[in-house]
């Protein structure tokens, strides 16, 4: 089930709740089933939240932070590099996962 940020609430939204892969081949801006005038209205398949602590990849799709952290075994905050300033999570993870996805699979 890939979830997104809604453009205009930024609440995480399902792609498969609302008119996401629509949007995508008209290169609009997709919005949640509750911001989409076509829709109107909350699905109710799971509770409106916030998409503001979660991670979002190079497809635009978002990863819980904690689920990051539970597949790496450590807290993101281990990426940071010594000496860096307060950072935004978010960076780090992204950038790991960034990471991972340039490495090769093996054959």
């Amino acid at each position: 089930m890939p979830l997104f940020p809604c453009s205009k609430c930024n609440c995480i939204e399902d792609t498969a709740l609302s008119h996401y892969w629509s949007a995508r081949l008209r290169q609009k801006a997709a919005v949640c089933s509750a911001c989409d005038p076509t829709i109107g209205k909350w699905h109710g398949e799971f509770p409106k939240e916030s998409a503001q602590d979660w991670v979002t990849d190079r497809s635009g799709f978002l990863l819980d932070k904690g689920s990051v952290e539970r597949w790496l075994g450590q807290p993101v905050a281990t990426f940071a590099r010594p000496g860096q300033g307060p950072c935004d999570p978010r960076d780090v993870v992204r950038a790991h996962v960034l990471a991972l996805d340039a490495v090769p699979s093996a054959p």
